[in-house]
């Protein structure tokens, strides 16, 4: 009895920990800037290490403002508003289960009165059941009522159930909308932070909003009927008992603001574990080609260690707090029965009373501990994570600005632009760069590697923008189109095509809606008869490394001439491709642009591929250091074209090929000549098809 009835000591005590149970969660990899819990109180600091590596006295270490503070706490206030605002959508099943709450606390809470007049009945000289009832049948009656008591949580935990899975539901959908509508360096910065935001956070969350608004409506009915029937039993030992309370709820608060710091970080420890594991995992093959289990396991290792650091300092943490309120418990039982048990031998209560009041001691305990405030604490940590990418607008938003007609054509010019990637602001990619593309035109750009030619493409699908500078559509800034129909009219062929799970036809038409005819004639153009002889043909259901990197090319090929696009964005499309096939694409893709005015900016190191363009951008420090068509740039001699040919050569050595460049005077030792429509390069002394 004594330790029962030192439970409801444990004012607000929150479930086990979970910070090791984070470690079972679904796999998150997620990102971003996680939502800051408010600061501590001071009474904790002991508990946690100043992390400053800057040692300052105490006196001048920065206090925080009145102002800062109550904005933090407006900010976990506003989350737990956002956090009990998705149940509304589930308002009817949760009313029906508060009902049957009642229903089921009521009979629960008969229970310590009932035990309290048997323990009278039984005691007395003369037992009489109230209302005349026979011992069998005030039985039975308590048996029909434990009954409907049972039924009525059976009935509540199930729909509780129901409408918690609903809500995560809803959640995951919202939130996974909410990041696809992201930028893309808001993704690419932390994408396992946001797949943990996405599966583990929003479980957090809808667990909240369910069992413990459940465990919060039920601990409130019980504590409020079950103080209100121990002062009708007696005032005086319920205020006794009462008297512990205010402190050890203090330290309940406390304790739970500790553990939502805990929370936040152990999520971002085993966002940073899940990312980790994804990376080494879709790169397997890396990983063994190079012998680096090791190395991986270690860095796995390490996450692991972290996530284990912040759930020690969360036992310890529980083990003090549950330690010194099981002490407080035990010690005021011990005074409430002390002082029970003369009120007892004087007369003013019996020993069923007695007993009764401190089966409702344990009741109003129990019913405290269902409001797990930690619990509550950890929801809201996590309701902050997720509602940030809820509540996030996106800095290229994809639907607002003026919608682009699909077959309006314009040149493109890009108007003294300089770009530096937000994550290496200190690294300057284009420096004061322009590029003026006709419509119809070809113009190939070519550089040294890490030279800002990828970023020209990400700059034309608006992945960024500018820092300085502007980018052009027939006279128009592409930032006064909506994103998402500036891209429509954007066909895009990657060096290292995405290929999704599902069929070939599924993937060819990606992001449009296609006939099946469409689809073929698209991947006619593209040269992709190996389609034609797969077993199931268009059908075939692919994955991610089911095709060889010239098949996935090709069929990257189709996704964008799908598109009838009024600009063609090719970054190394063909590398993977055979000389045959390149040489059937490119012409494929001539036809395409001469017939359909598309303009084509592509970036390529493939000489073959190079040459076709009409006219060559040479890229060098973020600028333009040269332009022209192929034939002025490979015989422009010393005042033009020396850098591209400095650039072809460097390749064509890098082949095991010995390649001189002479200038004018050494003609015939290092010459580029046009014959018959093709270029070659004389080797050597021996002429080579490029």
């Amino acid at each position: 009895m004594l330790r029962a009835a030192s439970r409801v000591f444990t004012v607000l005590r929150p479930p086990p920990s979970r910070a090791l149970h984070a470690l079972r969660q679904p796999p998150r990899s997620l990102l971003a800037a996680s939502a800051r819990p408010p600061p501590l109180p001071s009474t904790l600091v002991l508990l946690c290490r100043f992390n400053s590596t800057v040692k300052l006295p105490p006196a001048d270490k920065p206090k925080p403002s009145i102002s800062s503070i109550l904005q933090k706490n407006n900010q976990g206030l506003s989350s737990f508003r956002k956090v009990v605002a998705l149940a509304v959508p589930e308002r009817n099943g949760l009313l029906i289960a508060v009902g049957l709450l009642l229903v089921s606390s009521a009979v629960t809470l008969s229970v310590p009165f009932t035990i309290g007049r048997l323990i009278d009945f039984f005691s007395s000289p003369n037992p009489q059941i109230p209302f005349g009832l026979g011992i069998w049948q005030a039985s039975g009656l308590l048996v029909l009522l434990f009954t409907v008591g049972a039924a009525a949580n059976a009935g509540r935990a199930t729909l509780m159930r129901l409408a918690g899975q609903r809500i995560v539901a809803r959640l995951r959908r919202r939130t996974f909308t909410a990041s696809l509508r992201q930028d893309v360096e808001f993704v690419e910065r932390g994408e396992g932070d946001v797949l943990s935001r996405l599966s583990v956070d929003t479980s957090i969350v809808g667990e909240s909003v369910t069992n413990n608004l459940s465990d919060g409506l039920r601990a409130v009915v019980m504590s409020s009927v079950g103080l209100a029937a121990m002062f009708y039993t007696s005032p005086t030992l319920t205020l006794l008992m009462l008297a512990m309370v205010p402190p050890v709820s203090l330290g309940a608060v406390f304790y739970g603001r500790y553990i939502k710091k805990l929370s936040n970080k152990t999520q971002e420890a085993v966002g940073d574990m899940t990312k980790v594991a994804s990376e080494s995992l879709s790169a397997l093959r890396t990983v063994h080609a190079f012998n680096a289990n090791e190395q991986e396991e270690k860095k796995f290792n390490d996450r692991i260690q972290t996530i284990l650091s912040l759930a020690r300092k969360e036992a310890i943490a529980s083990g003090i707090f549950y330690g010194s309120t099981g002490w407080s418990g035990n010690i005021t039982v011990l005074g409430l029965l002390g002082y029970g048990g003369s009120l007892v031998s004087q007369g003013v209560i019996t020993v069923g009373d007695l007993t009764s009041l401190l089966l409702y001691t344990v009741y109003v305990g129990n019913g405290l501990s269902m409001l797990t405030y930690s619990s509550i604490m950890r929801a809201i940590g996590a309701g902050a994570r997720v509602f940030e990418v809820l509540d996030r607008q996106p800095l290229i938003p994809l639907h607002s600005g003026i919608q682009l007609a699909p077959e309006r054509r314009g040149t493109i010019k890009f108007d003294h632009v300089h770009f530096e990637y937000p994550t290496r602001k200190d690294v300057k990619v284009l420096k004061d760069f322009n590029l003026e593309v006709k419509v119809g035109e070809t113009v190939a750009i070519v550089g040294e590697s890490g030279g800002g030619k990828s970023s020209i493409h990400s700059l034309l699908l608006r992945y960024y923008d500018p820092n300085h500078g502007r980018v052009t559509f027939d006279g128009q800034d592409i930032r006064e189109f909506s994103a998402s129909s500036w891209r429509d009219i954007i066909g895009v062929v990657p060096q290292d095509p995405v290929l999704f799970s599902g069929t070939i036809a599924e993937n060819i038409a990606f992001g449009d809606n296609a006939t099946r005819e469409e689809i073929e004639d698209a991947a006619r153009e593209a040269n992709c008869e190996f389609i034609w002889g797969l077993p199931e043909g268009f059908d075939t259901r692919i994955g991610r490394l089911s095709l060889s990197g010239g098949q996935r090319q090709r069929l990257a090929f189709a996704r964008a001439l799908l598109k009838k696009p009024a600009i063609l964005a090719l970054d190394e499309a063909t590398s993977a491709l055979d000389a045959t096939s390149e040489r059937r694409v490119n012409d494929a893709i001539d036809r395409i642009l001469r017939s359909r005015q598309t303009t084509c900016i592509f970036v390529a190191h493939r000489l073959s591929t190079i040459a076709r363009a009409e006219r060559i951008v040479v890229l060098e420090g973020g600028r333009i250091v040269e332009s022209g068509r192929y034939r002025e740039l490979v015989l422009g001699g010393k005042e033009r074209g020396e850098r591209f040919r400095s650039l072809m050569a460097a390749q064509l050595s890098a082949a095991d090929t010995s390649v001189t460049m002479g200038s004018e005077k050494e003609k015939g030792e290092g010459e580029w000549e046009q014959v018959g429509g093709e270029e070659e390069v004389v080797v050597e002394g021996k002429p080579q098809k490029s």
